[in-house]
């Protein structure tokens, strides 16, 4: 038999992300009888729904065959109130209606489970509820549980660990961990543990992709009882950032076409039935020969979409993604059913949005720029306001990689305690990210001693292979006033995603230009230690385009700003030191290092010589 042990409906009301707190948005829109349907069709004996500490939505199916009564509780370490969630299954509204009474103390709402023999499970143990987990906390947790769940939303990294830790404990361990905590392990061999599989599906798109199948069971009492005897295989399919993502932009979809009654529209609007099938997993209107007639057939009138830079959002979005169909249409065309392959789906959603994002942010950096050398205030402001509402459109990308990122931490750190190191020295030197505006401003870096890997990003020079990656950047700016003074606009999402996957946990700014502010954004998001190298590029820059002091103290302030989100800021003489402080550079950050003669700080963003930053790192 098999059932996914972790599922939402609509029932659960209160997001733990703080994405869907912002807009106000439930955590799931999952009807409870399409949530069985679709477990069912998947392959799943027995369907349960673990609704945050409710269980309406498995009692509005409890009348059909194979359903389970669970939910996922909300439990409080009482010391420090760090918050766990913990799965129940199999219990009845007296013992919800009980266990709703302990859940503000998790010692007391374990024993209670332990004592009407509650089968439960402690959830997602390297996911950070409210962000005071600790690998002291997990510790915990291996004493007071017994089963601990795989869960089908962290990273593959972090189960892979916790499935590693339960293999390596011991009698030792446990006795040890014990008295480190004063809690003494409730069950006979507490260093044998179980594991359980759940999605952890909030939008139905992941239900049944990560799952416990029990073979030989015939029922409800056998399956679980296959569990407790280590009978139980966890089923996984591996997740990612883009995964998590797309679960998020799904969610936030449903809200919106609820709210805004988008249904009603999506059959006469192209890009609403491109968004809608890409994120609710409708199967209507799959049949790849309709789409193409159909986008053939809406082409005319797409192009005659014109005008400037649209103030309102949506036909920003509607103008642009017209651009994107006439240009790459098959990026619209979907598959005719299911692929198969659970990563096809946020794929070409990070897809579509990694290229309409370019497009747009460039359309407002232009704008941006344009209106720049006639100090035209009111246009620089109202383009800024622009762009950052644009930009939490990209959150859903920035909450999923720094979601994942952070339970990889977590899992590393947790593995070293437990084996008794102070650091997780076994992963190596932390590899570091420079993020500089072209090749040739790589050179002026100074790392320091520190050791690893080290990655040059940037859109200008060459890269010399597997030192770093030289991205393809999503426009570059001439200034007409200017002959020889460019700026290039980086890929933000690539950036992203190539510092999640090379493990990068260090970022050295050599530049406050478009490529290091992505730098910071990546920085900020993924909680990563940072360190700049000091360039007077941008203030430099705007007082020549403008000639406007006020302008150039804007740019002053904003490096002042950028160099505030730092460590520490390197720069090659005390003169500029002093500069710095003086404009408000906390002198704390401030180090003092030999500059290589031949690199001056007073550097422009583009034509500096292209050479090969090769060695130089």
């Amino acid at each position: 038999m098999q059932a996914d042990l972790h599922v939402h409906s609509r029932h659960s009301r209160r997001p733990s992300q703080w994405l869907l707190q912002k807009i106000g948005c439930p955590e799931s829109f999952t009807e409870p009888l399409h949530l069985y349907q679709i477990a069912r069709r998947r392959g799943m004996d027995l369907v349960t729904i673990t609704d945050h500490n409710r269980i309406e939505g498995a009692l509005e199916i409890a009348h059909l065959p194979g359903v389970v009564i669970g939910e996922e509780v909300t439990s409080y370490f009482p010391e420090d109130g760090c918050k766990v969630h913990v799965l129940v299954y199999c219990i009845s509204e007296k013992q919800h209606a009980e266990i709703q009474q302990l859940r503000a103390n998790l010692y007391e709402l374990v024993g209670y489970l332990r004592r009407e023999r509650i089968v439960h499970a402690a959830a997602h143990p390297f996911y950070a509820v409210n962000d005071r987990v600790t690998p002291e906390h997990i510790e915990k947790i291996l004493l007071l549980f017994r089963v601990l769940e795989i869960n089908g939303d962290s990273h593959p990294e972090a189960n892979r660990r916790l499935r590693r830790i339960i293999a390596e404990l011991d009698a030792a361990t446990i006795g040890r961990l014990a008295e480190k905590h004063g809690l003494e392990p409730p069950e006979p061999q507490p260093w044998v543990k179980r594991l359980i599989g759940g999605s952890d599906d909030h939008s139905s798109l992941s239900i049944a992709q990560t799952c416990t199948r029990v073979n030989g069971a015939r029922s409800v009492e056998e399956f679980f009882a296959g569990i407790e005897e280590g009978a139980a295989e966890v089923v996984e399919q591996p997740s990612s950032p883009k995964h998590l993502a797309h679960n998020l932009y799904s969610i936030a979809y449903q809200f919106y076409r609820q709210k805004l009654d988008l249904g009603s529209r999506v059959p006469h609007d192209f890009l609403l039935r491109f968004v809608d099938r890409s994120l609710r997993g409708t199967a209507s209107e799959a049949n790849g020969l309709l789409s193409r007639l159909h986008l053939l057939w809406q082409y005319p009138r797409l192009r005659r979409i014109r005008g400037s830079l649209p103030a309102p959002l949506v036909e920003l979005l509607r103008k642009e993604s017209a651009r994107l169909i006439r240009e790459e249409p098959t990026l619209f065309v979907m598959p005719r059913g299911s692929s198969g392959d659970p990563q096809a789906a946020p794929e070409r959603w990070f897809r579509f949005i990694h290229k309409m994002s370019n497009r747009i942010l460039l359309g407002f950096a232009n704008h941006l720029l344009d209106h720049l050398s006639g100090a035209n205030l009111f246009s620089i402001f109202h383009t800024i306001g622009s762009a950052g509402g644009f930009c939490t459109l990209l959150a859903p990308y920035f909450v999923g990689f720094a979601h994942h990122h952070a339970q990889i931490r977590l899992a590393r750190r947790t593995t070293s305690v437990l084996a008794g190191c102070s650091s997780p020295a076994e992963d190596g030197l932390q590899a570091c990210a420079v993020f500089a505006e072209n090749a040739a401003q790589a050179l002026r870096v100074n790392l320091g001693e520190a050791g690893g890997e080290v990655h040059l990003l940037t859109c200008e020079g060459a890269v010399e292979a597997g030192a770093g990656r030289r991205f393809e950047p999503i426009g570059v700016y001439e200034f007409e006033e200017l002959p020889g003074e460019r700026l290039v606009y980086p890929p933000l999402l690539e950036m992203l995603d190539f510092c999640f996957s090379r493990s990068v946990g260090r970022i050295h700014l050599a530049g406050s230009g478009p490529t290091g502010l992505a730098g910071l954004f990546i920085g900020r998001f993924l909680e990563l230690p940072m360190e700049a190298t000091h360039s007077d590029a941008v203030p430099r820059l705007a007082r020549l385009l403008t000639q406007d002091t006020f302008i150039e103290d804007l740019a002053w302030k904003y490096l002042v700003w950028f160099y505030s989100q730092v460590r520490s800021v390197s720069v090659s003489s005390k003169a500029t030191a002093g500069l710095l402080v003086d404009k408000g550079v906390d002198p704390a950050k401030i180090r003092l290092d030999a500059a290589p003669e031949a690199e001056p700080e007073h550097e422009a963003f583009g034509h500096l010589p292209l050479s090969v930053a090769q060695g130089a790192l």
